[in-house]
């Protein structure tokens, strides 16, 4: 049994009789002992408190903390929503969400990312009525410190470890960093849950997702980035996609078109998008090769795929765990390339646009329905293979389908952090943004029945 309260500090003049004091029907409620301590827990803390009843005061519990219990807990004032679970003896308190990313470095200011501005904002305004306490932290402050939202500014302040940590670092190098490896090891040993552990290469996920016979089908044919192997492969499918294997938001990608002897070559690389025509099919490899350099990438059959208005088109899935093993879909939207583009990533000018629609003008109402069932069952089915294949280390995928001109949905890439950028601004919260509280949820209710000290 669980339910929400709010902790608010004790205002009584003079000596308090407790560290606590709890309404009589959330001793009946959590099924409390009526002992006159308790073993308390919020995020990494356990300490025990003075506990005495008394009468209730409204629906929602309140229950009142001394200053010192404040202090302990590493608390907000002057209150806070949280959710309360009784369970082995502890009365648990969260729960407590830690986002890591990268900082500003200056007090007062959320994450360096935009998006990842507003996903916190929101988040915290949600948290705010659902029960929860959401500190950021970066690893220029860990372990010592967060930033907490006060007065809609966010300050730096001591915070108590996490229940939960959601990695949302941008740059690779920071999870290859010796302070990175050591923090998982601290939260796996303290039994904190910590999911998006790390990046995978588009390769890695190629060869994950091809290993499984019944979504290889679905695969462009895929291979490592090498001058003769590129040569094969234009000679062979006519057109190219090269790809960073760690690359995102369409950056640096490269296409290729071999047609009557003369190759085409297009890339977004220090911004430039214009076309170059080649007359030999050895000069673009060359000038391929030069725009690549010794970064590794992927070359990637181009598949033809349905278009509208004459702009390319793929459909963005945004997948959410919702327990150990079960992925649910929390969003789809289809994304049209700007004119003249070949991409569709919204940061190189693309638009969005509802995929249903788009689907049942392209194929027909019935055709659309069997298209839009196959594409949600490649999506749910791709997140479960590449969630076993990282030991359930992911809680979150945006998954890029495209669909032929047939009819055949296929998968083009997974992003293990997609973008939390706000396309239309709303005073509703967001799919990802409730999933996201919901899996947390369901971490520290895991937590909570498991305690280990």
């Amino acid at each position: 049994m669980e339910c929400l309260v709010e902790l608010q500090p004790i205002t009584a003049d003079g000596e308090h009789k407790a560290d606590m004091e709890m309404p009589e029907k959330l001793f009946k409620l959590l099924r409390l002992p009526p002992e006159s301590t308790l073993t308390i827990r919020i995020g990494g803390i356990t300490a025990a408190a003075g506990v005495i009843a008394v009468p209730d005061r409204g629906v929602l519990p309140i229950i009142r903390l001394s200053r010192s219990c404040y202090e302990k807990w590493m608390l907000p004032m002057p209150s806070i929503r949280l959710k309360a679970a009784y369970s082995e003896g502890i009365l648990h308190f969260g729960p407590v969400i830690a986002v890591l990313t990268e900082l500003s470095g200056k007090s007062g200011t959320p994450p360096v990312s935009a998006g990842m501005r507003d996903f916190c904002n929101e988040l915290r305004r949600l948290t705010q009525g659902e029960g929860g306490y959401l500190y950021i932290t970066g690893m220029g402050i860990w372990p010592n410190a967060g930033l907490r939202c006060e007065e809609q500014t966010w300050i730096q302040t001591a915070v108590p470890a996490p229940d939960v940590v959601y990695n949302r670092l941008h740059a690779r190098h920071s999870e290859k960093s010796p302070l990175f490896k050591e923090a998982i090891a601290k939260w796996k040993a303290a039994g904190i849950h910590f999911f998006n552990a790390r990046y995978l290469s588009k390769l890695e996920v190629h060869h994950c997702l091809k290993a499984n016979s019944a979504l290889s089908r679905y695969l462009p044919e895929t291979f490592s980035y090498d001058k003769g192997r590129l040569r094969e492969c234009l000679l062979s499918f006519k057109e190219l996609y090269l790809k960073p294997e760690n690359g995102s938001q369409g950056r640096g990608i490269i296409r290729l078109q071999l047609k009557d002897g003369k190759v085409s070559l297009q890339h977004h690389i220090g911004g430039s998008q214009s076309p170059a025509l080649f007359s030999n099919a050895a000069d673009a490899i060359e000038k391929t090769d030069q725009l690549i350099g010794r970064r590794p990438y992927i070359i990637q059959k181009a598949i033809p795929l349905m278009e509208c208005e004459e702009k390319k088109l793929d459909f963005r899935f945004l997948v959410f765990k919702s327990n150990h093993n079960d992925w649910n879909l929390i969003s789809a939207v289809a994304r049209m390339s700007a004119a003249g583009n070949f991409v569709s990533n919204l940061a190189q000018g693309g638009s969005v646009l509802k995929p249903l629609p788009l689907l049942y003008r392209y194929f027909g109402t019935e055709k659309a329905a069997l298209v839009w069932a196959l594409m949600n069952e490649l999506a749910l089915e791709a997140a479960k293979e590449i969630s076993t294949h990282t030991n359930g280390n992911i809680a979150e995928l945006g998954l890029d389908i495209g669909v032929d001109q047939n009819g055949k949905p296929w998968f083009i890439e997974a992003n293990l952090k997609p973008s939390k950028q706000i396309q239309q601004p709303s005073p509703a919260f967001r799919p990802s943004v409730k999933a996201f509280y919901h899996y947390c949820m369901f971490l520290w209710r895991e937590r909570s029945r498991h305690h280990d000290d």
